[in-house]
């Protein structure tokens, strides 16, 4: 199966693409190993490494659209991929959510959907 990467935002693939690698660029410090607002803070996400070891199949978060950074303040990391910008799914067999169309959220709010716990899609 062919994966795409976007150039653009540095991201493996798209929102639901179901994602076969084991290590993945940090989201939260897009790689770097610092903290975005602390240069000289280690990373909480990926304690200095700059790549995130995630176990095949995943998906991008769909909760933070694979930045690894929470809305309300990007100092913090996000709450359904913990920084990571991409989530494990048990199965490479994906839907998107039928309650949040793939956005991750709560309709007209910032809360993590309920059926798919942030992550966009369903198993």
């Amino acid at each position: 199966m062919w994966k795409t990467f976007d150039y653009k935002s540095k991201k493996p693939g798209k929102k639901g693409e179901v994602l076969n690698k084991d290590i993945y660029r940090c989201g939260f410090c897009s790689g770097r190993g610092f903290a975005p607002s602390k240069k000289s803070t280690q990373c909480p996400a990926c304690l200095g490494a700059g790549t995130i070891k995630v176990k095949s199949p995943a998906v991008i978060c769909a909760y933070c659209n694979g930045t690894g950074k929470s809305h309300p303040n990007p100092d913090l990391t996000c709450i359904v991929c913990r920084g990571s910008g991409v989530v494990r799914v048990g199965t490479s067999k994906v839907e998107v959510c039928p309650t949040c169309q793939g956005r991750g959220r709560e309709k007209g709010g910032n809360l993590p959907c309920l059926t798919c716990r942030g992550i966009g899609v369903v198993v």
